[in-house]
């Protein structure tokens, strides 16, 4: 069984009946209650349980009633690689799971609540599936070829997308509708993004040369180094589907002084949530580093910090920083086991600049995985309060 990095070990509890029988249980031992709480299952660890019907997709039940759930291709062969579903889970609250297998002509469809765009301005705004980056192109020549600087993903609460070039920068959609809108944002004719007073909502975020909304870099010899910023660049997007969507970025040969390595990182949004989770591993060098991710600080006073428990850590601004003078809060969630410390960058100069920089261990081929979350005022009145921001980063 999968978890997320930030789902508590001790929620879940698994059983299996001696029959083989695909039935597991869950549990909610804590005085909090979940909505969208989201699973995956892989498998390789149900072969390990039950056989699994070839040309077949798993479905997840709960006393017969079926859960939105998705079989997920994450390597491309063609054969399921995880199931994933989402159900809602009470305080103290106990569910016996049971998978059932279905055609994938019957496969059922259920309600659209992720979505990445990744479309071509030059070719009628085609959409891929993945292409290798401008590692040189200025920002001018990245406007010109994608639909949105990028990829862009989105749930109902939030959107994002990055920038495909040498920048590789995280940007925020704020948004006022829970449809899925990335699609037509910016497509020929439609209003610009960064407009106000659009029904769908607007480009909440300006980045500048900061690492935005959860960027990355390497901090390497007493200097932080920009992920992306040379070497060769790629997207490719593994799943896209009404409960979650993955894509992946990779950066080959790509060199931070003295050292060139290769630097992955998988990007998953789920329906339901206020953040992405973000994956990071680097391979091609031996030594140990720091990875640097951050929040853009231009418009905010200060970084607070949230007590996340033992296994977290938290931290967040919240100010009047969204491009149209309202409240909106950004915020990190990463694992205590890996965390450093914290650092701010200078305003100004060369490099990252603007931006309040966590710092996390990591080690060679040993993913780090870390949250990015953001709520916007004008998307639930509740957020202009930073309380209630606190209370969704204490979540799982």
């Amino acid at each position: 069984m999968k978890h997320s990095i930030l789902v508590i070990l001790s929620l879940i509890l698994f059983s299996c009946s001696s029959d083989k029988a695909a039935r597991f249980e869950i549990t909610n031992e804590f005085d909090a209650d979940y909505e969208d709480f989201g699973m995956a299952f892989r498998r390789s660890d149900l072969e390990k349980k039950i056989d699994i019907p070839e040309g077949k997709l798993p479905l997840a039940f709960e006393a017969g009633v079926q859960l939105p759930s998705q079989a997920d291709d994450l390597d491309g062969d063609g054969r399921w690689d995880e199931l994933f579903f989402i159900m809602d889970l009470d305080a103290g609250e106990k569910k016996g799971i049971e998978i059932e297998f279905s055609d994938p002509a019957d496969y059922p469809d259920f309600d659209i609540r992720t979505n990445i765009r990744f479309a071509k301005k030059g070719d009628e705004y085609k959409e891929v599936d993945y292409a290798v980056r401008e590692t040189h192109a200025e920002n001018t020549i990245t406007q010109e070829a994608w639909q949105m600087e990028g990829i862009a993903w989105e749930n109902e609460k939030v959107g994002f997308r990055n920038y495909f070039d040498r920048r590789n920068g995280m940007d925020i959609f704020g948004k006022l509708t829970e449809e899925m809108v990335l699609d037509e944002v910016g497509y020929k004719d439609n209003p610009g993004y960064h407009e106000f007073n659009q029904d769908w909502g607007m480009d909440v975020l300006k980045v500048g040369n900061s690492l935005g909304a959860g960027s990355i870099g390497f901090m390497y010899k007493d200097s932080i180094y920009r992920i992306g910023d040379n070497g060769e660049g790629t997207c490719e997007v593994l799943v896209e589907g009404p409960l979650r969507s993955i894509f992946r970025f990779k950066f080959t040969d790509w060199q931070m002084g003295d050292q060139v390595l290769d630097v992955t990182q998988d990007v998953m949004i789920q329906a339901g949530k206020y953040y992405y989770e973000s994956k990071v591993w680097y391979e091609g060098i031996d030594i140990p580093l720091q990875l640097i991710t951050g929040i853009v600080n231009m418009k905010s006073e200060e970084l607070h910090e949230v007590d996340a428990g033992e296994h977290y850590k938290a931290f967040y601004t919240h100010d009047k920083q969204s491009e149209d003078g309202t409240y909106m809060a950004m915020g990190l969630k990463v694992p205590a086991r890996a965390f450093v410390g914290t650092s701010t960058t200078p305003d100004e100069g060369a490099g990252i600049t603007q931006t309040y920089c966590v710092h996390l261990n990591v080690k060679p081929e040993r993913p780090v995985s870390y949250r990015f979350y953001t709520a916007w005022e004008m998307e639930d009145a509740k957020w202009k309060d930073s309380e209630s921001f606190e209370e969704l980063l204490k979540g799982i």
